[in-house]
Formats: structure tokens, C-alpha cells, sequence
């Protein structure tokens, strides 16, 4: 009852490496994370499930400090790259009982912050390249203070690389707009709706 979450995943032409996840931690923080995989076809998707399973390995040995998680994921999914491929990710913990948000941005597209009354803005992040790029990379965890009513929009490429019907590529205004025309109260599978709606 404290938090809404919708995801949608639409396999476009062929098998990719888009992924999410998420599941409670404890009573109070619930881990969540949207990535992408660099590539097309089985090796991506190969490795965005052996990605995203260490992911949340590390999640639930390293309790609730995302950036230790990240690290962790990234020096162990390097050692299995034969492919040479990487990861993006938005990897975050809510805190339930207090809306702080602890994140790292590891080279993923930054969220969209819905706050009513405002216009859709970028969750800007220090963040870090994406993981299997350098394996020694120490991410570091930033943190922000989510409000009642504020809705974060995690999106991939999937969205901002999408044709629309009038054949144009739908990139981050696009989508901005789309989310710009939500009521207040909108719920997060009717935005995600929007989203497919606009890209298709």
C-alpha cells in the first residue's frame, strides 16, 4: 500500500538483453533495477540473465547499500564476459518508511522524476560507466528524497529508439511529453501504457 510499480517488456524483431527486476529486500526497502545489454540476439540475452541473476545475488548479500551491490556485480559478471559485452543499469533501493531513495546510474538512460505539479525532469546521477567496462570501477551511491505522489519513470532504448506511427524516432522528449500529459494521479501501469501507446 506504501508504493506503486508496473513494468512492461515487449520483445521487439528478435531476443534482447532488456531486463528488470525487483523484489523487497525486508518489510521496508524494496530493491528494483532496469538494464540493457549491448547486442542483439542470444549472447545478449544469455548474458542479461546471468547479469541480472548476479545482480541479485549481491542484492541480497549486501542487504541495502546499492553501491557496494553494483561493485560487487560488476567485478563478478567481468569475469564471465567472453563476449565482450556490458551492461547498463539503474539499480535503486526505496526506503519504504521514508521515500529516500539510495541509486547508481552505471551508464543507463536517467530516469524520469514525476512530481506533481512539475514538468517531467531528469534524475541527474554521477553515476559510472555501464558494468564490464571497467571492472575496478568503484560506483558510487547517491541518494534523493522522493515526496508523496512523485512517480520515477526508468525507461531503456527500447522506448527512446522506437519508431512511432508517423515513422519518427521517438527519443527522450518524445517520451517526456508523453509523461507530461499524465494527471496527477496517474498509477504506474497507466503510465508504462502510455509509454507502449506513444511508441507503437
Amino acid at each position: 500500500a506504501r508504493f506503486d510499480l508496473d513494468a512492461l517488456m515487449i520483445p521487439a524483431r528478435q531476443i534482447g538483453g532488456d531486463f528488470f527486476d525487483f523484489f523487497k529486500i525486508d518489510d521496508d526497502h524494496l530493491y528494483f533495477a532496469v538494464g540493457d545489454v549491448s547486442g542483439k540476439g542470444m549472447p545478449a540475452a544469455l548474458f542479461m540473465a546471468l547479469g541480472k541473476s548476479l545482480c541479485k545475488s549481491c542484492a541480497l548479500r549486501e542487504e541495502n547499500h546499492i553501491g557496494q551491490i553494483i561493485n560487487r556485480a560488476n567485478r563478478e559478471i567481468s569475469r564471465d564476459n567472453t563476449e565482450t559485452l556490458f551492461i547498463t543499469q539503474f539499480a535503486g533501493i526505496l526506503n519504504l518508511e521514508t521515500g529516500e531513495l539510495r541509486f547508481c546510474n552505471a551508464g543507463h538512460d536517467a530516469p524520469f522524476l514525476l512530481r506533481p505539479g512539475q514538468a517531467p525532469h531528469s534524475l541527474e546521477a554521477k553515476g559510472g560507466p555501464p558494468l564490464c567496462i571497467v571492472e575496478d570501477f568503484d560506483y558510487p551511491e547517491e541518494r534523493f528524497q522522493l515526496q508523496p505522489g512523485d512517480m520515477l519513470c526508468v525507461i531503456t532504448d527500447g522506448i527512446t529508439e522506437a519508431m512511432t506511427a508517423q515513422r519518427e524516432v521517438m527519443g527522450r522528449a518524445r517520451a517526456r511529453a508523453v509523461l507530461d500529459k499524465l494527471h496527477a494521479n496517474t498509477g504506474a501501469a497507466a503510465a508504462a501504457r502510455a509509454l507502449h501507446h506513444a511508441a507503437n
